[in-house]
């Protein structure tokens, strides 16, 4: 029995060859004698499922590279509208092969111990279980659960295995630089194609991004990343001209993203980046008085935002009142819809304080809340347009107080831990990969104030793979380094 064993083990590539081959075969055939033609898209996943168990690694490259090329249209997908093609289904097909390669190789398993980042990601998801038993519309939140946990899968426990080498990390980067630059590409071209001025305020980044919005979180997101890989640590020329061109094609793309939280989490995050490149005495003094004072300014914004004045018009004539009108709730309507969010996911918190409404409910149930002194001109009137605006409030109104408080965390300890990590490192790549992944998480972490894309699988998988390599540097890199002479992390020539 044993040396049975061995055999299938030593074979184990030829075995998984002639299986799917067979099972090629006999797709192929039935589909050919029932002329089911979506039955011919099944050998395509014999296909990548073959390739998957052989050599895993080049499936989750394509999925990341497909990731910024992915589409999510209702016209596109009819009855699977929300559906976002391919990225969900190479997800679901990654999570299995985790799943799998867990169950039957001992040596699978996931390394994190008791690592905090996998420690927070887990209750969230756990609450979020407990939030869906009661849920208002439970379908729709084990949905919703069920699709977050294949975003896990493929975007966070996965690339912690890969990122046993360092360079899989580096190839995360160049990979989401390649095929963004084609999506950027093609969005230009369909949109100024079709006649419309991309300066118009008006940009829309179909079919690859759902609206501008989420457009300009993603790219805010890349931009202090690429800063820091065009002008620091030590690459290749190649790979610092990749870094180079892309920062320059991520720039472009944000400023034609027309939103202005985007711009301006960006703003702040290289602000915040410059503090910490200043050394160690600015990281103890002036990092604390900066990030007091950004909480501090945010509260009294908040605190501002009431007895909106009714005004029918949401456009903006020119770049300079678009920019202007970042802090004016009053009057501008894109803003001010936003407050009739944040007050119906404050109700509705209000109405389900412990378990709240259940995960990914909100854009379902908040138009029960909506009150006439809070709608604007682009309210709905059934509320079924949009979701909080706010990670925060949109925790709080769909899985209750404990919501809010695991995200808080799920912001602050990767950060915290970046930072310490960067600290204590003494390779300076491992230094540049701590620093990137920081100011790439607190782009998104300000832009949360304004706006909720997490569940978005451009978004939250970049998230959540600047949250693996961190974790992935704590645990296979930082002891190695500790006690090391400290290699600067300077700024280079851009030449």
């Amino acid at each position: 029995m044993a040396s049975f064993l061995d055999i299938l083990k030593k074979n184990k590539e030829k075995i998984y060859f002639v299986v799917f081959s067979l099972i090629f075969a006999l797709v192929v055939w039935f589909a050919t004698k029932s002329v089911n033609l979506f039955l011919f898209a099944v050998p395509l996943v014999v296909i990548f499922g073959y390739f998957s168990l052989v050599d895993y690694k080049w499936l989750w490259y394509l999925t990341v590279f497909l990731m910024p090329l992915s589409i999510t249209e209702s016209e596109f997908f009819g009855k699977l509208a929300g559906v976002t093609f391919p990225t969900d289904f190479l997800a679901i097909m990654l999570l299995g092969l985790l799943l799998f390669k867990l169950a039957s190789e001992r040596n699978w398993k996931l390394p994190f111990g008791s690592h905090p980042i996998p420690i927070i990601i887990g209750l969230q998801v756990l609450w979020m279980i407990f939030a869906a038993v009661p849920s208002s519309m439970p379908i729709v939140s084990w949905k919703y659960i069920t699709a977050y946990v294949w975003l896990l899968g493929g975007f966070f426990f996965l690339p912690l295995l890969l990122f046993r080498e360092k360079k899989v990390m580096f190839r995360f980067f160049q990979l989401i630089v390649v095929s963004f630059t084609m999506a950027f590409v093609i969005i230009m071209t369909l949109y100024v194609g079709s006649g419309r001025n991309p300066f118009g305020l008006r940009f829309n980044p179909g079919p690859f991004f759902v609206d501008h919005t989420v457009f300009g979180a993603f790219t805010s997101m890349w931009v202090p990343v690429l800063v820091l890989l065009s002008f620091a640590g030590e690459l290749k020329r190649r790979e610092r001209l990749l870094a180079r061109f892309g920062l320059i094609v991520f720039i472009t793309a944000l400023f034609f993203s027309y939103s202005r939280g985007a711009w301006a989490s960006c703003v702040a995050s290289l602000l915040l980046m410059g503090v910490i490149l200043m050394g160690k005495w600015a990281r103890k003094f002036l990092l604390p008085t900066m990030m007091l004072g950004m909480l501090a300014g945010l509260f009294v914004w908040y605190a501002n935002q009431s007895a909106p004045v009714k005004n029918n018009s949401v456009s903006r004539k020119n770049l300079s009142e678009h920019i202007a009108s970042v802090t004016n709730f009053r009057t501008d309507d894109s803003n001010r819809e936003r407050i009739n969010r944040w007050y119906c996911a404050w109700e509705m918190f209000k109405d389900r304080p412990m378990f709240g409404f259940g995960p990914g409910t909100y854009s379902f149930q908040y138009g029960n809340f909506q009150k006439s002194r809070t709608r604007t001109y682009v309210s709905t009137n059934r509320g079924d347009n949009g979701t909080a605006h706010n990670e925060f409030l949109l925790a709080l109104s769909e899985s209750g107080w404990p919501g809010p408080i695991i995200l808080i965390f799920l912001f602050a300890v990767p950060f915290l831990r970046a930072l310490r990590g960067y600290n204590r490192a003494s390779k300076r790549n491992t230094r540049l990969l701590y620093l990137a992944c920081a100011m790439g998480l607190m782009a998104y972490d300000i832009h949360a104030f304004v706006n909720n894309f997490l569940d978005q699988d451009k978004v939250g998988g970049t998230y959540l793979v600047l949250l693996a390599i961190i974790t992935a540097l704590d645990i296979y890199y930082l002891p190695k380094e500790k006690g090391l002479p400290q290699e600067s992390v300077k700024m280079v020539r851009a030449v």
